[in-house]
């Protein structure tokens, strides 16, 4: 046994004797014993940030406590992801985990933390992705699909890093499409659209809260979305599934989780108060505005979609050979 694998046996026993003080009022009136932190594993301004600091005065006015959001990047989201599997379990920390902290222990030789040790309290949101080109370089996502396979290894794609979901997108649309191109990574989002935009790289799989803006304001063109159905943000904008790669899908995506060893009514107040947040009319109209698709599922719903997630991408990863690059 790995001394991962003992950490998160230990907090899961733990988690039994807590939960056996537990009462059922606990998960109706349990108050934090102190703030409660919101831990980003990556930079201020990103699709989790921008969820999670509308949300907070909602929340910690139903919970009592401040709600208090700390950004902590790095190493693709192992470093702030990794440090919540650490924190106590005792509901003051919680992550707001993206598909990256899925990713990172696929990809790396030593993320610091096994998804067991966490438990999922609720899937708040897609962040869609969209695949994004120059605008005017192609009339639409069929020319483009067949030009880049007409002309393999011509085209390059930029990605917001190694262990990113747009670098897996990519190598998902790879494998759908059985084009070849090259993978050109940068230090985040924003510096790969500013080439795209330049012609530097050709196309992108970008989250829509980062591209929607220059879409909507003509430098860049959206040929698709990765999501099943259309999205609202983009009503005209067709799916990649309807159009070259049937049964497409490629989204990140923004859920709470907890260490594994906080007690299950613990969990379930922290859960609730994270719908609560996702109610209010400014939250979703703020996450309307950016392109978000919400979806504020219970408990159960939360494990079932980490369990789908870590198959899917855990299966891309492995079959890829892909490894996580530093720098």
């Amino acid at each position: 046994m790995t001394d991962l694998s003992r950490r998160a046996a230990l907090r899961l026993a733990a988690a039994g004797s807590l939960a056996g003080l537990a009462t059922p009022a606990l998960a109706q009136d349990w108050t934090p014993p102190g703030p409660v932190r919101l831990i980003n594993p990556f930079a201020p301004g990103g699709s989790p940030d921008i969820l999670a600091r509308a949300m907070a005065p909602h929340m910690q006015g139903f919970l009592g406590q401040p709600m208090v959001v700390e950004n902590r990047p790095g190493a693709g989201a192992a470093v702030g992801t990794r440090s919540v599997a650490r924190a106590a379990a005792d509901g003051t920390t919680v992550l707001l985990a993206p598909i990256s902290s899925v990713i990172a222990p696929f990809m790396m030789r030593e993320p610091g933390y096994e998804l067991g040790e966490f438990k999922a309290l609720t899937w708040l949101a897609t962040t869609p992705f969209v695949l994004v080109v120059r605008s005017g370089r192609w009339a639409d996502v069929g020319e483009f699909d067949r030009h880049l396979k007409a002309n393999p290894g011509r085209l390059s794609g930029a990605t917001g890093g190694s262990g990113t979901p747009h670098q897996l997108a990519a190598e998902l649309y790879r494998g759908a499409s059985g084009g070849d191109f090259t993978l050109v990574g940068y230090r985040g989002t924003a510096p790969a659209l500013t080439d795209l935009r330049a012609g530097v790289v050709d196309f992108m799989f970008a989250d829509m809260p980062a591209a929607l803006g220059q879409i909507r304001q003509g430098g860049l063109q959206a040929l698709a979305v990765c999501t099943p159905s259309r999205v609202p943000a983009l009503p005209d904008v067709p799916t990649m599934a309807e159009t070259v790669a049937p049964g497409f899908e490629a989204n990140s995506w923004v859920m709470w989780w907890v260490p594994a060893a906080t007690p299950d009514p613990v969990a379930r107040r922290l859960s609730a108060a994270a719908l609560h947040g996702l109610a209010q009319p400014d939250v979703r109209t703020r996450a309307a505005e950016v392109g978000f698709l919400l979806h504020g599922t219970d408990m159960a719903g939360a494990e079932a979609h980490k369990r789908s997630e870590t198959e899917k991408w855990g299966t891309l990863i492995r079959a890829r050979g892909l490894r996580f690059e530093e720098g």
